[in-house]
């Protein structure tokens, strides 16, 4: 598949001059989140007929208008829109701030293979359902060419909150788009915004529209596209709008999209897409598609979370692997979950892209892995190493520690290992645990003359057989008799 996104130019409102991005076949990963899409039923027969218009751009839910990065359409109208509006309508938040949109240049640089080149908006959604999705006030500012992660444990730990539930389709079904965008199909105050896309190159856009509408935009699709792909975000509809086709036929009713190619595109970025076109079988799903897609969302809470520092030359070799044991003596879990973040993602960059550095704190959940109610032997974190790009890349784990916040306050264990730890091809293991490594009941010990100190080191062995060493070095301190000590394994 080629995905085009075109960027819009300053100046007349269609001046625009469509920039080719590469996307990417359909791969049997992304055959599998299309199968995990969910067909929307409304779980609520409507008590009255649906208004005659609806415009949920202007609710304080939705983003302002934003000019995208390079070939980021698809997350852009996905991230940047769609699941931004749709975190904010569930918490009742105003996104018009940084810390309550979410940024598509996080996923976008997650999913891009390290290149300026489109993706698929369900890429991004996946990425939300089951890693987390970084806000713009975490992740900051990125560019085309930068290829940016962003670095910093509490951004990506914040991160993992925001989730996606459920992808939801429609088909080209115009009654249930309607009544999404109305009141999201479960009588909900305001109703949701979806995403598609169509081609975008050669469309014919009047911007000079005057005829009926309520809702009062002048930018009216008359002509599809013939090149190119282009992902968009519908925010309402307007049943008052009339079109007329090339056959002098009118037709009336439009739903309302918005771009991502900046204020000055359209009518400040909105536009009206006559249902007839969606209606029209002639037109082929390449042109403009017939699968319009919607998003459903939660807020996660995580409780048992890895804090990992890498520093490594080319991201794309490494995956990781969370894992848990009930036996604290284990080398090895009993399971295996890979993390749906990092995984041989980002092209041959240094961890934190083009120009930022080779060192990044990030933040992995194990809570949806475990039963949080009970406690675990071992839990276990694994870096897979494989050249995956053209580089092959070097580095370590720099530092790690497991973080509990099952008890309200974090309380954080670190990784006893030796650190910096290279990362070697295949497997690199670490396991950390939260018991005490040595609980055991030991004699009273008496000097043999209370006058001078002594000195010596003492073996003490668990009841399972095992030894602990411990090396005493009495000292004087302030008039008072002070035991240092060592454990040694």
């Amino acid at each position: 598949m080629l995905l085009l996104c075109a960027a819009a130019l300053p100046g007349g409102a269609q001046a625009v001059s469509p920039q080719r991005f590469a996307g990417r076949e359909v791969t049997p990963a992304q055959a599998e989140i299309l199968r995990q899409r969910v067909r929307f039923t409304p779980s609520r027969a409507l008590d009255k007929p649906l208004p005659t218009s609806v415009d949920n751009s202007r609710l304080k839910y939705f983003p302002p208008i934003f000019n995208q990065s390079g070939g980021s359409c698809a997350q852009a109208s996905g991230i940047g829109y769609m699941f931004t509006y749709e975190v904010n309508r569930l918490l009742d938040r105003d996104a018009s701030s940084d810390a309550n949109r979410f940024s598509y240049e996080f996923s976008w640089n997650m999913v891009n293979e390290g290149e300026d080149q489109g993706s698929f908006v369900n890429q991004g959604l996946m990425l939300a359902r089951n890693y987390g999705m970084m806000t713009v006030a975490d992740y900051g500012a990125s560019g085309a060419a930068v290829f940016k992660w962003a670095t910093g444990y509490e951004k990506y730990l914040n991160a993992i909150r925001y989730r996606a539930s459920e992808i939801l389709i429609y088909d080209d079904s115009i009654p249930l788009m309607k009544r999404y965008l109305y009141d999201a199909g479960d009588g909900s105050a305001a109703g949701g915004v979806l995403t598609f896309s169509a081609m975008s190159t050669g469309w014919v856009i009047d911007n000079y529209y005057d005829g009926p509408s309520e809702t009062g935009y002048h930018s009216l699709l008359t002509s599809l596209a013939i090149d190119g792909s282009h992902a968009m975000t519908i925010v309402g509809y307007d049943d008052t709008v009339c079109y007329t086709d090339r056959d002098g036929v009118t037709h009336e009713g439009a739903f309302i999209v918005v771009n991502s190619w900046g204020t000055w595109s359209h009518d400040n970025g909105h536009y009206y897409l006559p249902y007839d076109f969606f209606r029209d079988k002639s037109v082929p799903n390449t042109q403009l598609s017939n699968t319009v897609e919607g998003v459903r969302v939660r807020i996660h809470e995580p409780k048992v979370v890895f804090k990992v520092a890498v520093d490594y030359t080319s991201r794309d070799d490494l995956r990781f692997q969370t894992g848990l044991s009930s036996d604290k003596g284990s080398t090895y879990p009993d399971k295996v979950k890979p993390v749906a973040a990092f995984d041989n993602q980002g092209g041959d960059y240094p961890m934190r892209g083009a120009y930022f550095g080779s060192e990044v704190e990030l933040a992995i959940d194990l809570t949806e892995t475990m039963d949080i109610s009970r406690e675990y032997g071992r839990y276990f974190l694994n870096v897979n190493k494989s050249v995956a790009g053209k580089k092959r890349g070097e580095g370590s784990v720099t530092a790690l520690s497991l973080i509990d916040y099952r008890s309200g306050e974090p309380v954080e264990y670190p990784y006893r290992g030796p650190l910096p730890a290279r990362i070697e091809g295949g497997n690199n293991w670490f396991s950390l645990g939260t018991k005490p490594l040595f609980s055991v009941p030991v004699s009273a010990y008496t000097y043999s003359d209370a006058s001078q100190d002594e000195k010596g080191t003492y073996v003490v062995r668990t009841a399972d057989g095992r030894a602990g060493k411990f090396i005493f070095n009495p000292s004087a301190e302030d008039g008072k008799r002070v035991i240092r000590y060592q454990v040694r394994k």
